[in-house]
């Protein structure tokens, strides 16, 4: 996975760069976990506070991981052109490797976001795409290619569950 951080500031760029992928990952968990009532509450709050600081943050992580996954589709995209052909899961895998995980479930947080339906998020959240040339189609894209990778290690009913959930952001943005 990558080269082997050599000085001190590679090492503290994948430290922070783990940290940012544990703590979106934490996000989404809670979000998937507290469903209803005034713990959701309290969670949605939150990202409201500050003038919406933390949608901003989380967009942030949203065009950089979105930029890091474009840089290696294009990437494969050469290959192939050289004639090097990848069946679809390796160019998955080239992709979640790229950061596209990560992407996958910050767009998850922002299907959350979306459909607590609170007017000044979704106002935020749109302001940002379009400030980054972006629309809700971008994500949605995002939330397609996720909800068809769901895997069924969890049983069939887990990932029918999951998908459904999945679904529903795309069919709400």
């Amino acid at each position: 996975m990558g080269k082997v951080p050599i000085n001190k500031n590679e090492k503290k760029e994948r430290y922070q760069e783990e940290l940012e992928e544990r703590i979106v990952s934490l996000i989404a968990s809670l979000f998937g976990g507290i469903l209803k009532g005034s713990r959701r509450e309290r969670l949605l709050s939150k990202f409201v506070e500050n003038e919406c600081e933390k949608i901003d943050r989380l967009m942030e992580l949203y065009m950089r991981y979105s930029n890091r996954v474009k840089a290696e589709t294009d990437r494969i995209d050469q290959l192939e052109f050289d004639d090097l052909e990848m069946d679809d899961e390796e160019i998955y895998i080239r992709k979640l490797e790229a950061g596209l995980y990560t992407l996958q479930l910050i767009a998850v947080i922002l299907g959350h976001l979306w459909c607590s339906e609170h007017p000044q998020m979704r106002g935020r959240i749109e302001l940002l795409l379009k400030q980054q040339k972006l629309t809700k189609k971008d994500v949605k894209d995002i939330l397609q290619e996720y909800h068809d990778n769901i895997g069924d290690m969890d049983g069939p009913e887990e990932k029918e569950r999951s998908q459904a959930k999945i679904q529903k952001f795309i069919s709400a943005f």
